[in-house]
């Protein structure tokens, strides 16, 4: 596009005429302060400039931007595309850091749990190792006796470790355990490294029980019918607190050297906290029929005696008749099995990495 002008008075008028010729404007044109020719867009019109004001020197300044990239764009000049930042995805740091990338490994893929009297180490499998890492566990118990057990790194499988504390007195305890990572020279030219992991470990442990009472058995052994109209078979009332507290009543007929069995005496739990309020069962039984006076308790002093620790066994006791009825007895006997609850069997011993290979 050519621009032809023409001057009248103090102005420059200027017509543009669409034409095939490229724009173009001259230096001097663009360093003066006023301008000789005037640009018209697609749609002409006609643009007056004052000779040297401020104004003018402003708008040679937007001129020589839009020329700028007018002759650009005409000369096939593009700017290249603007692009976002690619999303930066972060791994997770390493919790632990070993001499070696396989002991790393190994050291961020150890997990520890517990319950009871129990305590188990695993490693997960997959690891992505290049030579065989040794896994060397020492557990203390609460006695204060060791035992350490060693295995290789099984990447197929993983590891598991699996120890029990000894029942001692039943109560929760505290216990240690530490861990030794090694990568031993196979080869020449090896480098043996040996890593223990931050610690010890610590771990409170709370002994859980499994406890079930058995039906009692309840054997008359005098007749506790001896007047002259008290004959035939007697009415017994046996009473009893479970292990929660609760109060319970059996009401039965029965004869000297004859066993009856209470079925409802039998109780069982599992998973029961040496913390848990657990109490020794209380008993006592008498005769309804017999007409003496005498007054008869039919409750329990609260109990004392805690069920938990204790032993498996069996439990028999002689009783005498209450309400005054001391010339009435009676043997019972039940059995009781607590033992400490067990979720695995404990991890054998072993040698650690062979040479050769990693296990597979």
């Amino acid at each position: 596009m050519t621009i032809r002008a023409r001057r009248v008075g103090n102005t420059t008028l200027s017509e543009a005429h669409r034409v095939q010729e490229p724009f173009s404007i001259t230096r001097r044109e663009l360093m003066s302060g006023h301008m000789q020719s005037a640009i018209t867009d697609h749609h002409p019109q006609r643009v007056a400039i004052r000779k040297n004001t401020r104004w003018g020197a402003i708008l040679v300044g937007m001129v020589a931007l839009v020329t700028a990239f007018a002759v650009a764009a005409q000369a096939g000049v593009t700017r290249p595309p603007v692009t976002k930042p690619l999303p930066t995805t972060l791994a997770p740091p390493l919790t632990i850091v070993a001499p070696t990338p396989d002991l790393t490994a190994v050291a961020n893929a150890i997990s520890r749990s517990h319950k009871s009297l129990e305590i188990v180490v695993t490693v997960k499998p997959g690891l992505a190792v290049t030579g065989p890492v040794t896994i060397s566990i020492r557990f203390i118990n609460s006695a204060g006796l060791p035992k350490v057990v060693t295995q290789c790194y099984v990447p197929s499988t993983g590891n598991r470790f699996v120890f029990h504390d000894v029942e001692g007195n039943g109560q929760p305890r505290r216990v240690s355990m530490t861990a030794t990572l090694s990568q031993d020279k196979f080869r020449v030219g090896d480098k043996g490294y040996s890593f223990t992991m931050p610690g010890p470990w610590y771990f409170n442990l709370d002994p859980l029980f499994d406890v079930s009472i058995t039906p009692l058995r309840f054997k008359m052994t005098s007749d506790c019918e001896k007047g002259l109209f008290e004959v035939g078979k007697s009415e017994i009332v046996f009473s009893w607190t479970s292990p929660e507290g609760g109060y319970r009543e059996k009401k039965f007929s029965t004869t000297k050297g004859k066993t009856v069995t209470i079925n409802e005496f039998a109780w069982a739990r599992q998973e029961a906290s040496a913390s848990a309020k657990l109490f020794w069962p209380q008993w006592g039984f008498y005769e309804s029929d017999v007409k003496l006076s005498g007054a008869y308790l039919g409750g329990f002093s609260p109990p004392t005696i805690k069920l938990l620790p204790g032993s498996s066994g069996y439990v028999g006791r002689s009783l005498t008749a209450g309400r005054g009825q001391s010339d009435c007895t009676a043997d019972i006997a039940f059995d009781i099995t607590i033992r400490v609850r067990k979720y695995a069997g404990d991890s054998p011993g072993g040698t650690g990495c062979f040479p050769s290979a990693i296990q597979q």
